[in-house]
């Protein structure tokens, strides 16, 4: 393994999708025995989650409780960080968001777009009987109008991840448009991104969520945050494809990953 091995987006059973086995406590006993360096829990927080049969719930005060115990069992073994993955999408949900967000000492919060106010983006509803472009333009539009408004995240998550679920990728003069004002806007705010490894798992590795052209461009408009995260939801899949992220990271000029604490980010040289 590479110097900094860190695995910043793991879901546990307080995640409505999280594996049985994913508990906080399993989590970080797989985490220490694998060698890994530091985790942080990123449940999944979804307000106006558009599937009642579905539902996306998260139990805050519970969760929150959680966090805080693992945080003190965690000292001296691993390195723990209170993380939560935020659902945005524009209106009343990112305002359920901010008062999440602020009403606890979380040390790193990212900021994904899972959902429009029809449909989850991997559903049949956002996805078929649309072109290519529709739903490419559909995504990436509403994850601009979200963070043109939102502000209390720390990077975004799995940026380009509308890929895992189309016909087929978009070619960049598609997408690159859209993400060259989203990164702009991210790098002004002072935001990062992540390299998400579950890109390996859905086959997509090569293409990455980001992918390589992604990467760079990133730091090509003078971002600088980059964090990496398996995304698991499984316990076989906490700290997978880390170091292929390292590499990517390096591969992209960036001699760093980004760790998150207590909201601000502390650079570990690769």
């Amino acid at each position: 393994m590479h110097k900094a091995v860190y695995d910043q987006h793991i879901h546990s059973t307080f995640s409505s999708d999280g594996d049985i086995g994913c508990t906080i406590e399993n989590i970080i006993d797989i985490a220490v025995s694998r060698g890994i360096k530091g985790v942080a829990i990123t449940d999944h927080y979804d307000p106006l989650w558009p599937d009642d049969e579905n539902p996306s719930e998260l139990d805050v005060p519970a969760y929150e409780a959680a966090l805080t115990e693992a945080e003190s069992l965690c000292k001296g073994r691993i390195d723990f960080a209170k993380g939560i993955e935020l659902g945005m999408l524009e209106g009343v949900a990112l305002d359920m968001c901010l008062e999440t967000v602020q009403a606890y000492p979380y040390d790193f919060v990212i900021g994904s777009f899972h959902y429009s106010e029809t449909a989850p983006i991997e559903y049949p509803l956002f996805i078929e009987n649309r072109t290519l472009k529709e739903i490419i333009d559909d995504y990436y539009t509403h994850l601009f109008e979200c963070i043109k408004i939102y502000k209390d995240y720390d990077v975004l998550g799995h940026v380009n991840c509308i890929d895992r679920y189309t016909d087929g990728f978009a070619p960049p003069e598609m997408y690159m448009p859209y993400l060259d004002e989203i990164m702009r806007l991210a790098v002004t705010d002072g935001k990062g991104i992540e390299i998400n490894t579950s890109s390996f798992r859905y086959g997509i590795g090569e293409h990455g969520t980001p992918s390589m052209p992604i990467l760079r461009r990133f730091k090509e408009l003078g971002g600088e945050i980059v964090t990496i995260g398996s995304d698991a939801h499984r316990t076989a899949d906490i700290g997978a494809y880390i170091e292929d992220s390292e590499d990517m990271l390096l591969a992209a000029g960036i001699p760093y990953l980004a760790v998150f604490s207590e909201r601000k980010p502390k650079f570990q040289k690769l």
